[in-house]
């Protein structure tokens, strides 16, 4: 179930306790022990959100932008300097794997899968895998990004999309 699994870590971390969303060094998760077995991330992970919907991955964007509030934090210099990093996520569908590939991070493991973030995946030469592979996300957002290929015009779509929620957000969570 994944692009190209040899990417990925062969052992991955579980999210930490309520989190949705974690950030690990890659490299820190395919360090093997003195036994030959691979390792597993024993360090927290760099970035952690328990955000819900897409919030997680704008909220990383925001962080990861060199222009943004965040760029002199020691939580940025520790992504900046990780070198390749891998994402797990509890769901990707399409809207989430153009986000995850924009914000440069090209290895993610999620509980659930869409096809939709498949095929944006496998476009980018990134690795994806997963617990549960489905159709679709039954969600606004998977639908409206129905068939979008090009990065730039879904990134443009999203923005409007994470303006139209941030509106819905004082009473509730959007249904995308």
């Amino acid at each position: 179930m994944s692009v190209t699994a040899t990417d990925l870590p062969s052992t991955i971390p579980p999210l930490p306790d309520g989190a949705t969303m974690a950030v690990w060094p890659l490299s820190a998760l395919r360090n093997t022990g003195g036994d030959g077995a691979a390792g597993v991330a024993v360090e927290p992970p760099l970035y952690c959100s328990r955000g819900k919907w897409l919030h997680p991955l704008f909220d990383l964007l925001e962080l990861l932008a060199p222009d943004g509030p965040a760029a002199d934090s020691d939580e940025r210099a520790a992504l900046m300097s990780a070198g390749e990093l891998f994402l797990r996520d509890r769901v990707i569908g399409r809207a989430a794997a153009f986000l995850i590939l924009r914000a440069g991070i090209r290895h993610a493991w999620s509980d659930l899968v869409s096809d939709g973030a498949y095929e944006v995946f496998e476009a980018a030469g990134g690795s994806l895998a997963g617990g549960e592979r489905v159709a679709a996300i039954a969600c606004q957002t998977e639908s409206m990004l129905r068939g979008v290929a090009d990065a730039d015009a879904a990134w443009t779509q999203l923005l409007e999309r994470r303006a139209a929620a941030e509106g819905e957000r004082a009473g509730r969570m959007p249904t995308a």
